[in-house]
């Protein structure tokens, strides 16, 4: 497993970033990570799109802290696809309008699993959602039917996209929350 430093400078706005379950946090959201998993049948139970400014690397997503940018280097270990190409400046923007706007919808996660979310309708989302009304405003990363679960996205990925899933191996941390939160 390559290390977050190797893969780092490779990294372009719009690549995909998944996760795992993790440690830490209440005893509903480790209970609604094992539901995802059981019910998707994959081991990612979150998706996030990267970002890179400034310098540095951020993902871009929606938690049930709501939607915001988080530095990549604190999330702990992901895996990585690569988007054939960078996000386009108004999907960017777009991606950037929600910050602080859209709000987490458990409702919305679990239509979502169902195959029955009308994706990006309502300034309520979830992790997939989110992603693929990003990805929407993009035609060359945009994907055709997919399912809005982490991995829905991940095999629309990787089927339209042609590239490899890369585990990542980030030592920062073994957990997808905030430091204050642990």
């Amino acid at each position: 497993m390559p290390d977050y430093a190797d893969i780092r400078p490779h990294m372009k706005t719009g690549d995909l970033l998944f996760w795992r379950n993790h440690k830490g946090g209440p005893t509903i959201g480790y209970l609604e990570r094992l539901f995802v998993q059981a019910g998707t049948m994959s081991p990612y139970i979150h998706v996030g799109m990267c970002w890179v400014e400034g310098g540095r690397v951020w993902v871009m997503e929606i938690t049930t802290r709501g939607c915001a940018p988080r530095l990549l280097s604190l999330t702990g270990d992901f895996a990585w696809i690569a988007a054939p190409q960078a996000l386009s400046k108004p999907a960017l923007w777009r991606a950037q309008s929600f910050f602080g706007e859209w709000t987490y919808s458990r409702w919305q996660a679990v239509t979502g699993w169902l195959g029955r979310l009308s994706i990006g309708k309502d300034l309520q989302g979830q992790c997939a959602e989110y992603v693929l009304t990003v990805l929407n405003d993009c035609d060359p990363l945009k994907f055709a039917n997919p399912i809005a679960t982490p991995q829905g996205v991940a095999d629309a990925a990787l089927m339209q996209w042609q590239a490899p899933l890369v585990h990542v191996f980030n030592p920062k941390r073994d957990s997808i929350f905030p430091p204050d939160r642990e």
